[in-house]
């Protein structure tokens, strides 16, 4: 929830719950998507 607020802010502009749950879905999506990208790719190393 920290990084979530920092990067789209604390609050949600939306006036209906149904569109306030839309628009914090894609904000999860989205933050998602820029940890994913930011993981290395991991691979098991033989011995």
């Amino acid at each position: 929830m920290f990084q979530l607020k920092i990067i789209f802010g604390g609050k949600l502009r939306r006036r209906f719950f149904d569109n306030q749950a839309v628009k914090l879905f894609l904000q999860c999506a989205a933050l998602n998507r820029m940890i994913q990208l930011g993981k290395p790719d991991s691979y098991k190393v033989e011995k």
